[in-house]
């Protein structure tokens, strides 16, 4: 390993020390119709911008002990410098038995924070990338779903988050099929533009360093 090389490693290494993924799901149908429970998550950051990312959530079952449905309301906050402040809150119903939030890391230079607000049935998972802006103080949430999946050959293709851009971009990825074994390549990473929801190809000259550490 030449000196050029391992100075590349070093970097990429020390950029991620501080962020990696993390994740805490829970189990709805584990609820009783009309019983609720609360739950609390803790994600560290530690840049400039912020020390900790908190999850506060609040799911209840609304639906039957044959078909539970649950309520969530997420509430995000960030602390730092010993201060905790409220980021932003949503809520969101879902027919899936397995719900969670992941923390997904930040941009490279630090203004930007992904959540992913995920649900589960069987071997699919649906995600919903939050992204939160310490320079505008504000913050998008979209469902991924289908959206990429559909346009591309009928392989049971399943996407993952790989991090989010110093735009506010989600960067997509869609590995190769885990259900065939030939004819089902990797389709490569994506970036998913949160205001309007577009999906473009990532630019094939984009480098790691436009990417999130994680």
């Amino acid at each position: 390993m030449n000196k050029t090389t391992l100075a590349f490693l070093l970097v990429v290494l020390s950029s991620r020390a501080f962020c990696w993924s993390k994740q805490m799901d829970f189990n709805c149908g584990e609820l009783a119709p009309g019983a609720s429970q609360s739950y609390l998550e803790n994600f560290r950051v530690g840049n400039k911008y912020v020390a900790e990312i908190r999850v506060n959530i609040q799911a209840r079952n609304v639906g039957t002990a044959h078909t539970p449905k649950c309520h969530i309301t997420w509430a995000v906050s960030g602390t730092s410098r010993g201060r905790s402040q409220s980021l932003f809150r949503y809520a969101t119903d879902t027919g899936a038995l397995i719900s969670g939030v992941a923390f997904d890391g930040t941009s490279p230079d630090g203004t930007k924070v992904l959540l992913d607000f995920f649900s589960t049935a069987g071997d699919r998972t649906d995600h919903r990338p939050g992204v939160y802006d310490f320079l505008s103080l504000g913050y998008q949430i979209r469902e991924v779903a289908d959206k990429l999946t559909r346009n591309l050959p009928n392989c049971k293709y399943s996407t993952t988050l790989n991090g989010v851009t110093n735009r506010g971009e989600v960067i997509l990825d869609v590995p190769k099929s885990m259900h065939a074994d030939v004819g089902c390549p990797d389709q490569g990473e994506w970036l998913m533009n949160m205001r309007n929801g577009a999906i473009t190809r990532f630019p094939a000259h984009a480098t790691h360093e436009t990417q999130s550490a994680r």
